[in-house]
Order: structure tokens, then sequence, then C-alpha cells
């Protein structure tokens, strides 16, 4: 088996630190302001979502590594200070993007030289493996990361197994359980000075045990923060501890207690949060779906639905308009446009070709003029 691990430019990185310090201020103050408005009325909850919190492919996150930050205990209504936190490493660049372009459930994450991949289906993201230079891991039952929706005083629970190879010569094997939860909200007060209110804390518990050359028994903790209108975590606290397996004795025969072998945490500046998907917005709720399309565009008919290859749509406009349709995936990528063009009053009909998209629920959007209309299409 041969691994490749592509070395990434991260001159597009460094570009992102050297923007002026005005830029970054202002950048700064509209999205705490989307924040702020955000989380106004006093039933506002911060609910992870699929629309807004699964990952992209394409999108570049810049993780500042400061120092490890006790994440505290659960509940509501607390207060988070991480504004005195020292960074210890500026420029920890994470990248998505897909590892079969014809795929558009299989993503990779890529931090430095680890590549990590997820498998994300309907409202659900499942962990299916990673890969380095020494390492190649496989989970052939794989690890539930989140569902959504996620909202404080959810739980998941799901075990996992996987196996692989270590330096291309030894067999490795990996087995465990993972607990995720929704287990405190609050005001949390950024490296910046800046506060994020309502902001919801996820703690995930991971415990496994590998098996090989030597065998190990390891807990990760992972505590992530994040703010209402932001894809990924503003915040991470990261702890591992381990300990030999069975009853194991140290030199002076005493059985051996957890050991903490790491600890660190995470800042991602919101402002480097960064999409390089080049589409033009979708929807973001109802009120963008007007009613007053099915004036216009008359009885639809979507078929067949669902559908293996042709999509075929038919249609009556009750007076000349710019026509055209968009097919998006569960995530929000789209896969298919067709070009607007000036349809005059009367019958007409597109086919849209799904046949090369995998199985799974796309919606289409039909814009007329400046109009939008939803469908929801089955790929069998």
């Amino acid at each position: 088996m041969e691994l490749r691990i592509k070395s990434f430019n991260n001159e597009e990185i460094k570009d992102i630190f050297l923007l002026n310090k005005t830029n970054r201020i202002m950048k700064k103050k509209i999205f705490f302001l989307c924040i702020y408005c955000a989380c106004q009325g006093i039933v506002a909850q911060n609910t992870l979502t699929t629309n807004r919190n699964t990952y992209r492919a394409a999108d570049k996150l810049v993780k500042q590594q400061v120092e490890y930050k006790d994440p505290g205990s659960s509940g509501r209504d607390l207060n988070w200070d991480f504004s005195m936190l020292q960074p210890i490493n500026e420029e920890y660049s994470l990248n998505y993007f897909f590892k079969n372009k014809k795929d558009s459930t299989l993503l990779c994450g890529q931090e430095h030289n680890t590549r990590y991949y997820y498998l994300q289906k309907a409202d659900s993201l499942w962990a299916v493996g990673f890969e380095n230079s020494t390492t190649y891991m496989e989970y052939v039952v794989p690890e539930l990361k989140l569902k959504f929706p996620f909202a404080y005083g959810d739980t998941l629970y799901s075990p996992f197994e996987g196996a692989g190879e270590y330096c291309h010569r030894d067999s490795i094997f990996v087995k465990g359980y993972t607990r995720v939860m929704a287990d405190a909200e609050g005001e949390l007060k950024l490296p910046d000075n800046e506060t994020v209110k309502k902001a919801l804390r996820v703690r995930t518990i991971r415990h496994y045990t590998e098996t090989g050359k030597d065998s190990l028994e390891m807990r990760l903790d992972t505590y992530a923060w994040y703010a209402m209108g932001i894809r990924y975590p503003v915040f991470e606290s990261i702890k591992t501890t381990l300990s030999k397996t069975g009853d194991t004795k140290d030199e002076k025969g005493e059985s051996m207690k957890d050991t903490t072998v790491f600890t660190t945490s995470f800042y991602y500046p919101p402002e480097l949060q960064t999409s390089q998907i080049e589409t033009t917005p979708l929807p973001t709720n109802d009120e963008n779906i007007t009613p007053e399309i099915s004036k216009v565009f008359t009885e639809g008919r979507f078929m067949p639905n669902p559908v293996e290859t042709n999509l075929n749509i038919e249609y009556k406009l009750t007076k000349p308009a710019k026509v055209w349709f968009r097919l998006h995936n569960n995530i929000g990528i789209s896969q298919h446009t067709t070009a607007p063009e000036n349809k005059q009053e009367g019958y007409h009909n597109t086919t849209i070709n799904m046949s090369k998209l995998i199985t799974g629920t796309y919606t289409l959007y039909v814009h007329v003029d400046n109009m939008i209309l939803k469908q929801v299409v089955v790929k069998k």
C-alpha cells in the first residue's frame, strides 16, 4: 500500500496573516455584529444544523494554537474567559477538500501532514479513517462525530473499529467508543477580547484501545465552542490520557495510573474562516422562497422522483420570464446549474442528467426572474 501525502502550499495562509490591521478589525466588527444580531431574542438557542455546520470542501481555516485552558464544568449560563491566553503557533492551517471529486460525501480534512477522512450522509457526520507518512487507518465500523440538529442536552454514542498499517509493515487495530455531548452554554470571551454570547460547547470523549506492536488504552477529551452563524468551532481544548492495558506495573511494582500525555487549545479566528466555493448564495430561510412564483411557474412536474438518470421538468409560464435551475446536494454544494434562458408564455420542459450523482437527497431551486421555488429530489 503506497501512501502519498501532498505538501500543501501555505502561501495563501501567510497572505491572510499579512492583511493590514484595519481590514482585520473591520472583519471582526462585521462578524461580531452578525453574532450579536443572531443571538437577540429571549428564546434564541444555538443549534448545530446540517446547512450551517457540516464540513465543506474548499473551506480553509486558521487555527492559532494557544496555552491550554481547562474547559471547566458543564451547565447553562456559564462564563468562559480565554482572553489572556498566549499564542504558541499562529500558522496552524486546516483545509477541507474532496478525496474524489465524483463523490461529494467523502471529505478530507488535512492538518499538517495528516489527512482525516469523513463521510457526510443525510443528517450525520462520520469519521472513516486517516493516513500520514507512517500510519494508515481505515474504520471498518465508522465513528459518529455529529448528528444534526444538535443542541444543548443532546448526547450521541458510537462504537467504532478500525484496521491499518504502521510503517508499511506492522498491522494495527483500534477499537473503542465515542460519546458526544452538548454539555454547556454561556458567554465566551476569545483571545482577541471579543465576546460571543450564546456559545454552545460540545464535548467529545473518545475511549479506544490500539493493539499492535504495543498495546495502549487511550482517552481523548475534546471541547469545542460554537458561535451562532459560524460553521466551525471558534475555540477548542484537547487533552489525551493513556495507560498500558492489563495489570501493568511501574518500576516500583505499583499499578500504573492514567497519565496525561498531551494538552493544548486552539483559537479559530472567525474572520479567518474562509470558503473558496464560488456559488451564488442559497436562500437561507422560507422568507426567500417567494409565494408569488406559483402565479407564474404553474403546472410544474418533476419526473421521475425518485430518479435514476434523467430528471424531466415540465412546467407552464403564465407570462414571459427568465428561468434557470440549480441542483444542490444535502450539504449545500452545487451539483448542476442550467444557463438562464428567457422563456415565453406557455409550456416548456428541461432535463437534468443525474446519472453520475450518488444516491441521496438533493434540493432543486427553480429560479423565475427574482423568485425562487424549492423542490426536493431523491436520487436512487
